[in-house]
């Protein structure tokens, strides 16, 4: 007996064999699709748009194919796009090893592992592509962008971020990491913007940290190399601080005390009015009467150790050089007290600067 195609059990049987029919052809012609692991993500809006001048209008580029060389490197771009870095890691990984260095789009396809590692934080990784993508297509459209991503990481390094280290067990500071993009923008990528962003990154790194000497001598590079920039008063002016503030007291050499003069006169010179707002005369006296101190302490080490000769010397220096200070006032109470009536001309003349 036949039974009812319209009966219920046999409608159900034949709905699930159609169903299964067409998920098996799903299935099998799914491939281009899955290829690399990685579906392209849901459509939200047009995906990229390209002007036509004989239409003279923006139009819609064509969906990306799937399983192509072209397609899934755009799939990667749409993953990028949305801000999915995991996905767009996964799926630029698989493209690399599909199509490999061969293919003309191999350094977009660089730039785009970097910009997926970048944005979760793995700076190692990042820089690795990046520097893969300058070191081979340094002519690449990409390279500027490139570029601009790795000073972005050394600035990560030097604020203190961890890079990845031992397999991804660890993770590590890297200043000195950071230190070395710059000195790479530096060395390598002197016609381009970021050579004078990374010379005065340096020097406030060194300033933040309060390494002084290095500060100073970073910020005076800055002066030298680059004398149009706009960050030329700046760079001036702090060279000046940092040379101040590594003077470490009147026992020591007062070296780093005259860079700081002569720095701080150069910026009066040539920003007067900036000059008398940032009260930089006043730290020229300051400095003038550090000066006057530490010679006259070296006059009073002289006395102490019964060398009133020396003694004499330093005093009248200290007096010839820095009137106007109170060392000055004291240095001429002790020639008083070792014989000394006046101040010749000769003993002028042979005053220290």
């Amino acid at each position: 007996m036949r039974h009812d195609e319209t009966c219920p059990e046999s409608l159900l049987r034949r709905w699930w064999l159609t169903g299964l029919g067409i998920a098996i052809v799903a299935c099998l012609s799914a491939p281009a699709l899955w290829a690399d692991g990685v579906p392209p993500p849901p459509r939200q809006r047009a995906e990229r748009l390209t002007f036509d001048p004989d239409q003279y209008r923006w139009i819609r580029t064509a969906d990306p194919v799937p399983g192509t060389e072209d397609g899934d490197l755009d799939i990667v771009r749409q993953w990028v796009a949305r801000e999915d870095f995991k996905t767009a890691r996964k799926a630029v990984k698989e493209w690399i090893k599909t199509y490999g260095p061969e293919s003309p789009r191999y350094p977009e396809a660089l730039y785009l592992q970097g910009t997926a590692h970048l944005e979760l934080g793995d700076y190692r990784a990042a820089d690795d592509a990046y520097q893969a993508l300058l070191n081979d297509f340094p002519g690449s459209p990409y390279a500027a962008e490139a570029l601009s991503a790795r000073f972005r990481i050394a600035e990560q390094y030097l604020a203190g971020k961890r890079r990845k280290a031992m397999w991804g067990l660890l993770r590590v500071k890297d200043r000195e990491g950071g230190l070395k993009i710059m000195d790479d923008v530096l060395v390598n990528y002197t016609d381009t913007p970021l050579a004078e962003k990374a010379q005065l990154t340096k020097a406030n790194y060194y300033y933040d940290r309060g390494e002084f000497e290095l500060a100073e001598e970073e910020y005076a590079r800055f002066a030298h190399d680059f004398p149009r920039s706009r960050y030329q008063p700046k760079a001036l002016l702090w060279s000046a601080y940092a040379a101040l503030a590594s003077f470490p007291g009147i026992q020591f050499d007062d070296i780093s005390l005259i860079e700081a003069k002569e720095r701080f006169e150069q910026f009066l010179d040539r920003y007067p009015d900036q000059a008398v707002q940032l009260e930089v005369p006043v730290l020229l006296d300051q400095i003038a009467s550090t000066r006057a101190d530490k010679t006259n302490a070296i006059a009073r080490f002289y006395e102490r150790t019964d060398q009133p000769k020396a003694a004499r010397y330093y005093y009248r220096a200290t007096v010839t050089q820095w009137p106007n200070t109170p060392a000055a006032a004291e240095a001429k109470t002790r020639l008083r007290a070792l014989g000394e009536i006046g101040l010749t001309d000769e003993a002028h003349a042979s005053a220290p600067n």
